[in-house]
């Protein structure tokens, strides 16, 4: 893995290459305002489509590493060798691989950028898989022979060569042939037309998980012949999909094979692009993602997932070697107990140049008398910069001996795995990739300083494909803050009461940083109130405001240079004075009702003049939040990170419909527009899957007059109204009605019912 100075020292010559290809640069002078420090800049990153980065190219500057196994990575951006960077001769875009029909796809199966092989699970043939690339190397006159000695030798009976084929093809032929056997492959100095395969059977598999049992592949015969007269097997299936093929003598006569032949057609049915790793140069904030997309035959039968991941250091892959302490598991193997040693991911201290973190590995990370679990968090805890330079890297991996490498895996401790597949929102026109703010919001964390993408393309069909033909995302320099850090309180609430929270942010940033003015905090709920917000600073001078008994209907609602922009259903934004300097706490109070167990306030800074991107809160301790009948929990060091401290949870109950009530409860539906309808509404707890609601209106005698909803809900408040009439639009007598709402739990029916008056 190169170091981080060998990716600063890097860095001018890549942003400015960037800039000069792709990068539309926004000057603080006219995409931001004056309040913004000097340089910063939304910039829109593109890869793909026209005057975009390369599909072939990777996009940026860091080689992308493929995980073939755990001692294995292959450096590709297209791993099996299936995305076509040129379909249709269209320049800029990628396809799946559209096969063509004349073509041997066992040519090259067996390279590193196929991933492929031909092996053969017999041990008493293991001798001849050196031999068997000569089967598919588009060369008549080289083949695999196959020949019993005078004295018995290995005969032929019973011989299985399985292939990989590295990727899913349609398959749809099969042929092969001993050399001087084929015109297209004369070889007139081998007169071995007829030592051909007397006797045969080919079995498929499509490389799925539910073709495998118990780990081993299920395989299904698709040709055989015990008697075969032909020196050219040529044998013809239906399209089908194929990853591995096995091939297996039924005779003990002699043979040989100059060419095996597979082929396919239409697109196959799954590919992959992973895209270069993509260097800011420092820390970056991530906006929106967005993409071009277009299908060919069937929309129904193709389609692609798209995924991001940032991280802290230019590779997301972490090799490992085998550490010097115990992992705390054992392995028995036989009678005997084995220690596992853990995977230690830094050098050897040998490999290590400077002096002082030699010493730190040798007499530290590696020593045995330390506990392996303490080694692994102490080499985590290390600051970045040293990290990086002792940091285990492909080169020094590679130098190891192979009973010192371990495992090869995704690096969690400095990366973010893949995210979810982004929902199709993120699909545009080619002329919107280069419109900030357009597409689906990024979900991998940030402010980080390494981004990466992928594209999964999958078609149910051979003649079906979806393309992409451009790919672009936002990035904002330089982020707001180098850090913040959040917490909520209280951590536990009654379900479905609104409680009051005290929501506080702690800043941590650097001169570079651009600050921000506006903070939005997610709700579960509508917030209901909003008391008192405060920006305290490291010395101990504080800017404050009230809101306490002001109405949030009409915004904004303004105070001392404090303002409540937005209440939504599901979040509240606060603008106040620009925040830039390390240290300063933000706290702020508000009212809200929580539905769920372990629901989480997500935190964002914005900033008024640039509301594409938001820098995301961590959760931690932020500060002592403590107030009279409240104690903040937290005991560890103020700035220390915590997951929780972001969740609310409420008491375990079994009630799931909560809160049921019509507002106003009597209303007059007589048309002069007041007081026209009754809301009825209701809250459901503690459902995450969309489960389905009934709401009906019914007379004293209990017959139902206006079914008003039948929908899927999940937790969340519902607003049902009713304009006081009937199922055939007529409008009702005045009286009493009951209204009642059913939802359909998985533990069985829960229903409530009230009553709603009709006044005219």
């Amino acid at each position: 893995m190169p170091t981080m100075l060998q990716f600063m020292a890097g860095r001018k010559d890549y942003r400015r290459r960037i800039a000069l290809r792709v990068l539309i640069l926004f000057s603080a002078l006219g995409a931001l305002s004056a309040q913004s420090p000097v340089g910063a800049q939304m910039e829109v990153v593109q890869l793909g489509g026209e005057g975009g980065l390369s599909w072939e190219s990777g996009g940026g500057e860091v080689p992308a590493l493929v995980i073939l196994d755990a001692a294995t990575v292959d450096q590709s951006n297209a791993p099996g060798g299936v995305i076509d960077f040129a379909p249709f001769e269209r320049e800029y875009w990628i396809f799946p691989q559209q096969a063509d029909t004349t073509d041997n796809i066992l040519i090259g199966v067996n390279s590193k950028e196929r991933g492929g092989s031909v092996i053969t699970p017999i041990p008493s043939f293991r001798f001849l898989e050196a031999d068997f690339p000569q089967m598919f190397d588009d060369d008549g006159n080289t083949a695999l022979v196959l020949k019993s000695s005078g004295t018995g030798g290995t005969g032929a009976f019973g011989l299985l060569i399985e292939f990989d084929l590295g990727a899913i093809f349609g398959v749809n032929r099969f042929k092969f042939f001993p050399r001087n056997a084929d015109p297209a492959f004369p070889a007139p100095d081998f007169q071995s037309q007829d030592d051909f395969l007397k006797g045969y059977e080919i079995f498929v598999n499509d490389g799925q998980p539910e073709s495998r049992r118990e780990g081993s592949l299920i395989w299904e015969t698709v040709a055989f012949e015990g008697q075969n007269q032909e020196a050219v097997v040529d044998v013809r299936i239906p399209t089908r999909f194929v990853r591995f093929l096995r091939l297996k003598s039924l005779t003990a006569a002699d043979f040989e094979i100059a060419e095996f032949q597979v082929f396919s057609e239409g697109f196959v049915p799954q590919a992959v692009y992973i895209s270069n790793v993509f260097d800011f140069g420092d820390q970056a904030l991530l906006g929106r993602l967005r993409w071009v997309a277009e299908q060919v035959g069937d929309p129904t039968r193709s389609r692609v997932q798209v995924r991001s991941r940032s991280g802290d250091d230019p590779q997301p892959v972490e090799f490992t070697r085998i550490g010097k302490q115990s992992s705390g598991r054992v392995e028995q193997r036989g009678d005997t107990v084995f220690d596992i040693p853990i995977d230690a991911p830094w050098k050897r201290a040998e490999d290590v140049e400077d002096s002082e973190l030699e010493n730190l590995v040798a007499n530290v990370l590696d020593n045995e008398e330390m506990d392996g679990r303490e080694a692994l968090l102490t080499f985590g805890q290390l600051p970045f910069e040293q990290r990086a330079q002792i940091t285990l890297g492909q080169a020094d991996y590679n130098k190891l001996a192979s009973n010192q490498k371990s495992v090869i895996r995704e690096d969690l401790a400095n990366w973010s795995p893949w995210s979810p597949p982004y929902s199709p929102e993120g699909i545009v026109a080619s002329d919107q990739l280069q419109v900030q703010g357009a597409g689906t919001l990024i979900v991998s964390p940030s402010p980080r300083r390494y981004f990466q993408v992928m594209i999964e393309f999958f078609n149910a069909d051979v003649d079906a494909a979806t393309g992409i033909g451009g790919m672009a995302w936002d990035v904002f320099q330089p982020v707001f803050a180098d850090s913040l850090i959040g917490e909520i309180l209280p951590r536990t609430a009654i379900l479905g009461q609104a409680t009051r929270f005290t929501y506080g942010v702690l800043v941590k940033s650097k001169p570079q940083n651009a600050g921000f003015d506006r903070f939005e905090i997610s709700t579960p709920l509508r917030t209901e109130a909003i008391g008192q917000v405060e920006i305290r600073r490291p010395d101990g001078t504080a800017e404050t405001a009230d809101f306490s008994g002001l109405s949030l209907a009409d915004l904004p609602v303004e105070q001392n240079g404090f303002s409540v922009v937005a209440v939504r259903d599901d979040a509240l934004v606060m603008a106040f004075p620009r925040i830039e300097e390390d240290g300063v706490l933000l706290t702020l109070e508000f009212e809200n009702t929580v539905l769920r167990l372990g629901t989480r306030f997500a935190g964002r800074a914005l900033n008024a003049d640039n509301e594409v991107l938001g820098q995301v809160v961590l959760a931690g301790n932020a500060a002592d939040l403590s107030r009279e009948g409240m104690d903040d929990p937290d005991r560890r060091a103020v700035g220390t990170l915590d997951p929780e401290n972001l969740f609310v949870n409420v008491p375990i109950t079994d009630e799931l419909l909560v809160n049921v009530a019509a507002v106003p409860s009597v209303f007059t539906p007589n048309g002069d527009g007041v007081n026209e309808r009754a809301a009825i509404t209701y809250d459901i707890t503690n459902i995450a899957h969309p489960t389905r609601v009934r709401l009906g209106i019914y007379d004293l005698s209990g017959r139902l007059i206006r079914n008003l909803y039948e929908g899927l809900d999940i937790s969340g408040r519902f607003p049902r109204f009713w304009d006081g009439r009937d199922d055939e639009d007529n409008a009702v007598p005045p009286g009493h009605y009951i209204f009642s709402v059913a939802l359909d739990a998985g533990t069985g029916e829960e229903k409530r019912v009230g009553v709603v008056g009709v006044a005219y």
